[in-house]
């Protein structure tokens, strides 16, 4: 008798220590994911500082399929990977397939139960081609989805302009088609643009490391998670591309995700912060009052 006494206290110490310790472990996730977040800030002020600009993808001004993120490798601790690089060729092309097919901790949330998976994403479809995803995303700006809230064009699809082929400037830091800002063109102040948020890449088909990798504030943090999280959007499916609400930032933290400004600051943002404000941080020259807390 005395022995499922024990048991019994021992059973309940378990059960009211189990929280803590859960909670402790997700604080500590969170931390390590904050320090990401803040390693990528800096590489990107010493991109900037080596190439008087932010770096871009070039899907679109090119073939070759390359994201802002591997250009970062050179300014993190990635730069024996980036030497290998060949950005003459496009990045499903060797040598450059089997270097950034490859997962890459720097760029994936600690609390991200999904990192471990390969997935298709957009122009890459499985089973030929899938790609660890990244979970940290550029913030191209304020722009709407089908649905939501922004401006126009949707999901800030500005392209190439003209015979020239000048890539379009986005409302945001960085955006999806060839084209990044200086810091001089930030005139709303570094401290109150975002410049990278989290994301969950496994649940949109167009974030991933080797890429592209973007997000807008036309819905609100954490928009749809669980939903997304029940139905995977999926590429080679197109009537479950999910464009819509999968462009957005959010993460696996409870109640809100991070974020990196334009300073390289790093401060996590409560997913029920004022929609205006949230929007009005996306912009880089909007001239709005509200910034972001």
């Amino acid at each position: 008798m005395e022995l499922l006494v024990v048991i019994a206290i021992i059973g309940i110490l378990i059960a009211l220590l189990l929280p803590a310790v859960q909670a402790a472990r997700e604080a500590a996730r969170r931390m390590q994911c904050s320090n990401n977040m803040k390693q990528i800030g800096l590489a990107l002020h010493n991109y900037h500082d080596t190439n008087k600009r932010l770096p871009h993808g070039s899907m679109q001004l090119t073939p070759s399929r390359w994201g802002w993120q591997p250009r970062l490798l050179a300014f993190m601790e990635g730069g024996a990977e980036f030497s290998q690089y060949d950005f003459t060729k496009a990045s499903w092309q060797p040598p450059n397939w089997e270097l950034v097919r490859q997962k890459h901790t720097m760029f994936l949330c600690p609390s991200d139960s999904l990192a471990d998976e390969q997935l298709e994403e957009e122009e890459f479809a499985a089973p030929t081609w899938v790609l660890y995803q990244s979970d940290y995303a550029a913030c191209i700006g304020d722009y709407i989805n089908t649905t939501g809230v922004g401006e126009t064009p949707a999901f800030g699809n500005t392209g190439i302009v003209g015979s020239s082929r000048v890539a379009a400037p986005v409302r945001g830091m960085i955006g999806r088609w060839s084209w990044a800002a200086d810091f001089g063109a930030v005139s709303d102040g570094l401290s109150n643009t975002i410049l990278v948020g989290e994301c969950i890449g496994a649940l949109c088909i167009v974030q991933n490391f080797p890429t592209q990798c973007f997000a807008t504030t036309a819905h609100p943090i954490n928009y749809m998670n669980k939903d997304l999280m029940e139905k995977k959007p999926t590429y080679a499916n197109t009537s479950n591309r999910r464009w819509d609400e999968s462009i957005g930032f959010r993460s696996m933290h409870t109640g809100g995700a991070i974020f990196c400004r334009g300073d390289a600051s790093v401060s996590f943002v409560s997913e029920t912060i004022d929609g205006e404000a949230y929007r009005a941080a996306a912009s880089r020259e909007g001239g709005e009052s509200k910034t972001l807390p």
